[in-house]
């Protein structure tokens, strides 16, 4: 019997897959756990349609990255902080900081897409990569300066 995976089944393969089962194995525990549903011809037509928005959607996606990458790529964000007399920040700058900084500039950034080495703790310029979804990288230079 062919039946279309529900979800990942170690042993047959991954949610979409179209795989051939014995009747006992397919009625018995595919369908009972609803790992699986049987081929018929609605179900592959389902199946067709799901692959080809799930195309889309990742097509959307990645254009939407590169467009993000193109426009952060060179960007210089500046951050004013409070710096004790011995010129160190009293709170280190950290991705969400800069994620903050950058959406009150109007891109969309989470923080966990900003990869600094350490927190920035001294004023100056520093060089960070920002890893965007679908492998798309930019690099931007941030400015910390003390707040007057």
């Amino acid at each position: 019997m062919k039946v279309i995976l529900i979800r990942d089944v170690a042993s047959l393969g991954k949610e979409g897959d179209l795989v051939e089962v014995s009747d006992g194995h397919a009625r018995n525990f595919l369908f009972p756990q609803n790992l699986a549903v049987q081929a018929t011809a609605d179900a592959l037509q389902k199946r067709t349609q799901k692959e080809e928005a799930l195309k889309r959607q990742t097509h959307k996606e990645m254009s939407g990255a590169g467009e993000v990458a193109k426009d952060l790529d060179g960007r210089e964000v500046l951050l004013q902080v409070k710096v004790s007399d011995g010129g160190v920040l009293y709170a280190a700058v950290t991705g969400k900081d800069i994620a903050k900084a950058l959406s009150k500039e109007g891109v969309k950034v989470k923080s966990e897409m900003i990869k600094l080495e350490d927190p920035i703790k001294e004023p100056g310029e520093y060089d960070v990569r920002v890893e965007l979804s679908h492998g798309f990288e930019a690099e931007i230079k941030i400015i910390v300066e003390e707040k007057t």
